[in-house]
């Protein structure tokens, strides 16, 4: 019988060695197969009530026993499921799940290489990031002001061109106010040029300037 092959089971006889989690849980499967056994026949009348209380007391100090044994198991072989070793994750794979896309703008690929090469924290790579942006930052202003400062000089420029322009047309226009044009000059003139001069040389025939 089975209470026969376990009358000698103690806590101490359990060593660390042994996996007896297992074990006595193939035992207490085992009792209480045989509890249900036992309760069949007497109910089939096969045992009499006297001696399936007996068989029933002898069951009973074996599950004793087994409860004796369980209690006696150290803690770290206690669980019935060991505790499965939670792998680290990587830290860029963590930065990457709070700080979705961050790595696939322009120019920050290359940061992403070189990180993947230092041994660095999710924290240690938060504060890289920052600087980035900070940098990214700083290089935007940087052009804003150099396209300002471009726009400002070309806008002088351009005033300074039309002022010079001005300048000569006035200064063209004053020396031909203080031309006197000649006979010959008049008659070598083509038809626009006459009609361009013609106020200025009709004044000077008149003031008798061409003779």
């Amino acid at each position: 019988m089975l209470n026969q092959s376990l009358s000698g089971i103690s806590p101490q006889a359990v060593t660390p060695q042994i996996n007896y989690v297992d074990v006595i849980q193939q035992l207490e499967q085992v009792l209480n197969a045989d509890i249900q056994r036992l309760q069949m026949l007497m109910q089939q009348g096969v045992i009499t009530q006297q001696q399936g209380q007996y068989f029933m007391n002898n069951l009973a100090d074996t599950q004793r026993k087994l409860n004796l044994c369980k209690q006696s198991i150290p803690l770290e072989q206690s669980a019935v499921q060991p505790v499965e070793e939670q792998i680290p994750q990587n830290p860029l794979e963590l930065f990457s799940q709070e700080n979705p896309g961050f790595f696939d703008k322009d120019g920050r690929g290359d940061v992403l290489d070189y990180l993947k090469n230092l041994d660095v924290d999710k924290d240690e790579i938060s504060k890289i990031a920052k600087l980035v942006e900070k940098l990214e930052a700083s290089a935007i202003d940087s052009y804003l002001k150099k396209s300002a400062h471009e726009k400002s000089l070309n806008d002088e420029n351009s005033a300074a061109k039309s002022k010079l322009t001005s300048y000569a047309q006035n200064a063209t226009t004053d020396s031909n106010n203080n031309r006197i044009f000649t006979r010959e000059e008049i008659g070598k003139m083509s038809g626009d040029e006459f009609a361009k001069n013609e106020k200025l040389i009709m004044e000077q025939v008149r003031q008798g300037f061409i003779k």
